[in-house]
């Protein structure tokens, strides 16, 4: 008896967007408004991973999003690093583009970052994100620089360099290699997720987990860089504010140097 043979199904978008979500479905809105003007003629598929939301908040958002937006609801909140294994796990496209649903992207940006990955010897690409135009946090100046690549300093400490500066500073926009990028805004292959086996969920709810995948990236003989002309606006801890949730970062790095302490250089100095 003959077997029939399945054919795999062709892969037609670029780029699988992939959005981990926790409520605050008023900035989930805006990010996903923001998407199409974004990715410009980039062909892409968006998924969003719904760490147990809020079941108020999220009965009212889900009936009315957009059915080509493939979502994934679990039962309990496995924080942002399983959320990103399990949208990877659950996409197809070649290029992922890790996204935090309190970033709204600037039109052309995701296009930007494409075509930084064109240069095979980058594994990882970032953009430059700002604080919102009216935050009111002095921490957090308005319309300034939020994230332009990570660094280290003497102590080995993962620091944002260059974090309050002007937006449109000379020297925060050159594309350059960094040290890592923020996992809010975050693009990769997806034959390197797959050679690292994605983020390590040691790292719980989040942090350092994006720093340790782009130590593995690096192990690789990959670059990382940063193309500042891809931008966006990050509501950085909307989500921990308003539901009172937080991260263990002491935690976190430590476990970040114990794995990778005696690799880890001192970046700073680069940007003097």
């Amino acid at each position: 008896m003959s077997r029939k043979r399945h054919k795999k199904k062709k892969i037609d978008t670029l780029v699988d967007v992939l959005i981990p979500v926790y409520g605050q479905f008023e900035y989930l809105t805006r990010c996903l408004n923001a998407l199409p003007a974004a990715m410009g003629e980039i062909t892409y598929q968006t998924y969003i991973f719904d760490n147990n939301s809020p079941i108020e908040e999220a009965a009212n958002f889900y009936p009315s999003l957009d059915k080509s937006i493939r979502v994934i609801k679990n039962k309990t909140n496995i924080g942002f690093p399983g959320a990103c294994n399990r949208l990877v796990g659950a996409s197809r496209s070649p290029l992922v583009f890790l996204l935090n649903s309190d970033v709204i992207l600037s039109p052309g940006s995701v296009d930007l970052l494409v075509r930084t990955m064109d240069d095979p010897s980058i594994g990882v690409t970032g953009m430059r994100l700002l604080f919102p135009d009216d935050a009111q946090d002095p921490g957090r100046p308005a319309g300034r620089i939020q994230h332009i690549g990570l660094t280290t300093n003497i102590r080995g400490e993962v620091i944002h360099s260059f974090i309050g500066w002007a937006a449109d500073h000379p020297r925060v926009m050159a594309q350059r290699e960094v040290f890592a990028v923020t996992g809010a805004a975050m693009m990769t292959r997806r034959n390197i997720w797959r050679n690292i086996r994605g983020l390590r969920e040691e790292y719980g709810m989040g942090t350092f987990e994006e720093v340790d995948f782009q130590m593995s990236v690096r192990e690789m003989g990959y670059n990382i860089v940063v193309e500042p002309r891809a931008l966006g606006t990050h509501y950085v801890g909307a989500t921990l504010e308003k539901y009172g949730m937080g991260y263990n970062l002491q935690n976190n790095f430590r476990l970040f140097h114990q794995r990778w302490g005696d690799k880890i250089q001192w970046w700073q100095y680069r940007q003097s």
